[in-house]
Order: C-alpha cells, then structure tokens, then sequence
C-alpha cells in the first residue's frame, strides 16, 4: 500500500502508517495527553472512545504527571495489553524544547518494552495535535530515535507509528513524497526500506518512485512515471536546500561559541545532506535527458515559484504549519520567518521586507495579533510585509480569522494601540481585498490549498 513503508532492521522493523492507531494489534499503544490524563482529544480521545471508560478510572490513579512521563494503564476493550500515556502539555510553568519531549518519550517507551517483556507498540506522531509540535519534525525525531534503538536490539520487535491524513486530500504521490523527504530528514533509514506484499512488487509506480529500487536505466520508466518521479526529486531537493540552510546557521553559531562536538556532528550532517542532495539532483539531470517533453509537461527548466507566508506567530502556530504543508504539496517554495534562523524578531525590518519582495506570490494570514513592532515606522512586521506585497503588485492570497472561530484568550492582542492597528489594518484589507474569512486551521489549509491551485500564472506547476 502507498499510505505506509516499512524500514528493516536486522530482525526488528519499523513501520510508518497513515491510518487510525484504534486498530492496531500491537501490544502497546502509545497516547499524547496532558498531564491529568484527562484524553480529552486526538489520539487519547479515540482510545478511550474504543478501549472504554476502564483506561480513564486508571488513569485517574496515577495524576498529576510532569511534562515528559510516560504513565501505563490498562488498554481496556482494545486488543493490546496496555496504553502508554506520553504527556506533551505539561504546567504552564513548565517550559521543555518540543523536540526534547519527544526524542525522550520515545526512547523512554523503548526501554519500557524491555522492563515488561513485550515484543510490539505502535505510536501516534507524539505532540501534534493540542501540543502543537510540527508534525513532519515529529516523525523525523520520533523515527531517528527509534531507529537508533532497533540497530542495537538483540531481540526482534515490530514498531509502527500512525500518522493521520490531517486534511483528508493526500493521495499516492502525496504519501511517497512524504516517505522519501522523511528519508532525507533521516538518512539513516533511506536504505532500509523495504518493499511488502505481491501488488507492491509488482508495481511499476511504487519501483520507479521508491528511492532504493530505482532502476540503474532510468530510460526504461515510463513517461508517466518520469513525470512523477521529477515532481518529487525537486520537493525532495527543495526540502534538503531548507535544511542546509539550517544546519549551516547552526554551525555558524556552534563555530563562535567554541563547541567542538556540535560543530562535528553539524558537518557530519550537511555533508549527509550534500550527498543526497547531489544524488537527487544527478538522478533530476538523467531523467531530463531522455525526453524533452517531459520538461515542458511540469515546467522543470523554470524556477520553483516562491510563496512568502506572512501572519503572527503565538496565536496561528498551528495555521502556519498547515499552510506551510499546502505550500510544499504545491511543489512551491515556502519562504516565511522559519528561515530567518532563531529570531527573526533581531532582524531589521528592511530584511524582511526584501524577502516578501524576492517572492512571486505573497499569502497573509491574519489573527488576533498585531505582532511586533517596527520601532522606526510604528508599524508591525506582518503589515509591513502586507505594504511590500500590496506595493509590488504581486499576487496576494488573504485570510482573515473569524469573529467565532475558538481563540484562547491569551492570544488576543492586550496592547490598546496595537488593538487599534489590527483593527484598522482589518478594515482596509475587508475593503479594498478579496478575503477568505476561516475558522479553523484545517479549514484554513484547504482553502489555502485551493487557492494555490486556482493562480493562473502558476496552475501549469501545481499537481
């Protein structure tokens, strides 16, 4: 099946899953709550919805956790034996990197398969949802760790993590395309992939696109298959540029603080990054060569266009990252504040500017914040960003957050004079501008998704 790939490991094996984690049958299954377990939504709502009450009045016994535990209970009605709690929201006065929270819960349950004797668990992507953790970092975290422990495992055990189809439109291509920017994120599962069941083997599609069965020959795929093949190179060798862009801020940083042993797992890593990246770009460059026609079919001698992302950041976490999805399964380049390094709130105003200018297309999306200040113009960086779009005409995508959509309340802007400048700024986009108004990020992704697709200019570059 497209929707899931599994990673080989001696006698152990890893398995990612687009599907529902309530029917598994592995022994263990792993939960992300708060810390009074109260499985109020996601993954622990559906377990509790399907194992029964049995899994809350034990759960009940063992609260309040800290940020970080992992609690087992019961599984009650499902077939595993037990539920392992991992809690991702701790007291607000705790304050742990995401990332931290997620490399120790997994490894913390991998020890804990050894203490109870057990042979199988299956996770969700820890953290995603009321956490807030982005999803694709998730996996890749939750994935090297793992990894790491099935390499050294003398016994067998079978390891699956459940993603969800969030907003329902993946398809073939888009569970491929996932599998393989995982491998890039985690070159140390690329060549354990492994290809299961008899359709698969004999598919021609799952071959060509599958990045350790592609064939010496690439002449021999079909049109077809090239096609889709070069779509996917280039997200691929666009994601592995973000993620050189990263590490080689990181190494600037590790190289003036003196830190020795960061800086060589830094080169380590872009030099894992370089050799992969070459590797795609050199399979791209073949592909190209056997028919012409295939770049004129996806535009492959034009640029990848570039799409700024501009909105605050507290109160749209969530937003972001779900459009920042839509943007890359547009086969677009997502440029916003993540690539700024680690404050983008020290970079002057002009900085930023020039990166909405630098963009064919320029997405806003507006919530319950003003954002930072520019001290110089009294204005915020997201209507700066909204001017430079307005000013150099080029195409704006709009969205505009709902009077009824669920906010919390400490992400409403408390400062009276940026009140007044959100509302105003408001007032002249809802005058002057075509404007999506959205409730929820998920209704915000596929409008965004939509809208993406619908650009005249770019529709011939979109799948």
């Amino acid at each position: 099946m497209a929707n899931k790939r599994t990673y080989q490991f001696g006698k152990s094996s890893l398995t990612l899953e687009f599907g529902d984690i309530t029917t598994s049958t592995a022994q263990v299954l792993v939960s992300s709550d708060d810390y009074y377990l109260s499985m109020g939504g996601g993954v622990s709502y559906s377990l509790l919805k399907v194992g029964g009450n049995a899994i809350a009045l034990d759960a009940a016994k063992k609260v309040p956790a800290s940020l970080g535990d992992v609690i087992v209970t019961t599984a009650g009605t499902l077939p595993a034996q037990y539920i392992f709690h991992v809690v991702t929201i701790g007291p607000s006065n705790d304050a742990v990197p995401p990332n931290d929270i997620v490399r120790k819960a997994t490894k913390r349950c991998m020890q804990m398969l050894d203490s109870l004797q057990l042979c199988s668990i299956a996770f969700p992507a820890l953290g995603t949802g009321a956490a807030r953790i982005n999803y694709e970092e998730v996996a890749a975290q939750m994935s090297e760790v793992i990894a790491d422990d099935l390499v050294k495992r003398p016994n067998p055990i079978e390891v699956t993590i459940y993603l969800y189809d969030r907003f329902g439109q993946m398809n073939q291509m888009d569970f491929i395309r996932f599998f393989e920017e995982l491998s890039a994120r985690v070159p140390g599962i690329a060549n354990k992939a492994v290809i299961t069941g008899s359709e698969e083997n004999k598919s021609p599609v799952r071959e060509a696109t599958n990045i350790t069965s592609l064939p010496e020959d690439v002449s021999k795929l079909t049109h077809e298959i090239r096609i889709w093949r070069i779509h996917k190179l280039r997200t691929l060798i666009n994601t592995l540029e973000e993620q050189r862009y990263k590490l080689e801020e990181r190494l600037v940083e590790g190289i003036g603080s003196g830190k020795k042993p960061e800086t060589k797992k830094l080169r380590q890593k872009l030099q894992e990054n370089e050799e992969l990246r070459l590797g795609y770009l050199n399979e791209l460059k073949a592909l190209l060569e056997i028919d012409v026609s295939v770049s004129e079919t996806i535009n492959v001698g034009k640029k990848h266009y570039s799409v700024f992302l501009s909105s605050t950041y507290k109160d749209l976490v969530e937003h972001r990252n779900a459009v920042k999805d839509q943007i890359i399964s547009r086969d677009m380049l997502f440029r916003g504040m993540e690539n700024f390094g680690a404050d983008p709130s020290k970079l002057p105003a002009a900085k930023i500017v020039e990166e909405v200018r630098k963009a064919d297309v320029y997405v806003g999306v507006f919530g319950v914040r003003y954002g930072s200040v520019d001290q110089a113009t009294g204005l915020s960086m997201t209507e700066l960003e909204f001017n430079e779009a307005e000013a150099s005409g080029k195409p704006m995508l709009l969205y505009l957050i709902r009077e009824d959509a669920p906010i919390k309340v400490s992400d409403i802007e408390s400062d009276p004079q940026s009140k007044v400048k959100l509302d105003n700024l408001r007032t002249r986009i809802l005058a002057n501008r075509v404007v999506y108004q959205f409730q929820t990020f998920e209704d915000l992704a596929r409008q965004v998704y939509t809208d993406l697709g619908k650009l005249p200019q770019l529709s011939s570059t979109s799948s």
